[in-house]
C-alpha cells in the first residue's frame, strides 16, 4: 500500500538535492519544465519519491524562483500519484515557507525537506475525527448511519464490515436495503444480514427508499435497537436527479452520520465525488475501500485536505474483518515519511 507514492516521494527529493548541489552556473542553466518533464519520466522507474527530494536539496539558499523550478519534479511525482491541485499547492507552500531563502546547512537539507514534507501531509490529515463508538454511547438511540456513493465502490460490503465492527463492540444494528435500484442489492445486505445474524427491512424493487428508511427506524425504536444502518442506490455525483432522491432520505430519516463510501484507487475522481455529495447532503466523514491495492495514496491525501472532514476507515480487503480504522501515522509510515 502507498509503495508507488513513497518511491515517487523519494525520487523527488533525490532530484530536490541533486540540482542544489550543482555549481550556480550549471543550476541556472536547468532546463525548461518540457524538458525537466522528459527528465521526471526517465527517472521515475529508477527512483523513489524521497530520493527525488533528497537529490533536489542544495547546500545554499535557494531563492522563490529557483524554488519553483526545482518544485516542478515534485509537483509532477504527485500528480502521477492522483494528488488534487489544492493539495500540491498546499504541499508546494509548506515547503516554500521552510526551504526558501532558509541558511541551510549541506548535511541537513535532506532532513529538512523531509521534515517538512512529514508536517505537511500530516497537517493535511489532520481533519477532527471522532470515535464512533463513543459518538453512538453519547446519543439518543437509535442512531442512524446513511451510507452513500457512487456505483460499484463496495458500499454495501463495507456496511457489513461496519456492523461486523459494531457488533463486537455490543451494540445491536438493525439494517435497512434501502438500495431498491441495482439488481441483486438487496440480496446482498439480506446475505450479509443472514451471516451476522442481523435483522433487515427490506421492500421490492423499485419501493420508494425513504420509506423502508422510515419503517426500519420505527423498528429500531419499538425494539430498542442501538444502530440504523441504511443502504443506498449508488448514484453518479453529477446525476442531479438521483442526488435529489438522496436528499429525500436524508430529510426522511434524520441520519445522526451521513458517510461517504469511496474507492481509494479512482484518484482525482475520489475527491470529484467526495466534493459533489459533501456540497448536496454535507457528509460527515468518508470510508475508502481497496486500500489494500492503492500504490498510490493520492485519494487519500486530498480526500481529507478537500472536504475537511474526517477518514474512518479504510477497507483492506473483502473479508468481514478487513476494516481498519482510519491512522494518520500509519498513511506517514506508509509513504516512508
Amino acid at each position: 500500500m502507498f509503495k508507488f507514492l513513497r518511491d515517487k516521494l523519494k525520487d523527488a527529493v533525490n532530484l530536490f538535492k541533486e540540482s542544489a548541489e550543482e555549481p550556480e552556473e550549471v543550476a541556472e542553466a536547468t532546463n525548461p519544465p518540457a524538458k525537466s518533464f522528459q527528465k521526471f519520466k526517465k527517472e521515475e522507474s529508477k527512483k523513489t519519491f524521497i530520493q527525488i527530494v533528497k537529490e533536489k536539496v542544495a547546500t545554499r539558499k535557494i531563492d522563490e524562483e529557483k524554488f519553483s523550478e526545482l518544485f516542478w519534479d515534485i509537483e509532477l511525482a504527485l500528480l502521477e500519484n492522483n494528488v488534487a491541485v489544492e493539495v500540491i499547492e498546499k504541499i508546494k507552500a509548506d515547503l516554500k515557507e521552510t526551504i526558501v531563502d532558509k541558511p541551510i546547512q549541506k548535511t541537513e537539507y535532506s532532513g529538512v525537506v523531509t521534515s517538512a514534507l512529514k508536517t505537511s501531509i500530516k497537517k493535511l490529515l489532520s481533519t477532527e475525527s471522532f470515535d464512533l463508538i463513543k459518538k453512538i454511547a453519547e446519543h439518543d438511540k437509535p442512531y442512524v448511519i446513511i451510507f452513500v456513493g457512487v456505483n460499484g465502490v463496495g458500499k454495501t460490503t463495507t456496511i457489513a464490515k461496519v456492523a461486523n465492527y459494531l457488533q463486537k463492540n455490543n451494540l445491536k444494528i438493525i439494517l435497512a436495503a434501502g438500495d431498491t435500484w441495482r439488481a441483486g442489492s438487496v440480496e446482498q445486505l439480506d446475505e450479509w444480514a443472514k451471516k451476522l445474524k442481523l435483522p433487515i427491512v427490506k421492500g421490492q424493487y423499485g419501493a420508494d427508499p425513504a420509506s423502508i428508511a422510515y419503517d426500519a427506524i420505527s423498528v429500531a425504536k419499538s425494539k430498542k435497537y442501538d444502530v440504523v444502518m441504511i443502504d443506498t442506490a449508488g448514484r453518479q455525483h453529477k446525476n442531479i436527479n438521483l442526488m435529489r432522491e438522496m436528499s429525500k432520505i436524508i430529510k426522511v430519516s434524520k441520519p445522526n452520520l451521513k458517510i461517504l463510501v469511496s474507492e481509494s484507487i479512482v484518484g482525482n475522481d475520489a475527491v470529484e465525488q467526495a466534493t459533489s455529495f459533501d456540497m448536496a447532503i454535507d457528509i460527515d466523514g468518508s470510508i475508502l475501500t481497496k486500500a489494500d491495492v492503492d500504490e498510490r495514496g493520492g485519494a487519500i491525501l486530498s480526500i481529507a485536505y478537500v472536504t475537511k472532514k474526517p477518514i474512518l476507515f479504510l477497507g483492506t480487503g473483502q473479508e468481514i474483518d478487513n476494516l481498519e480504522k482510519f491512522d494518520p501515522e500509519k498513511v506517514i509510515e506508509r509513504l516512508g515519511l
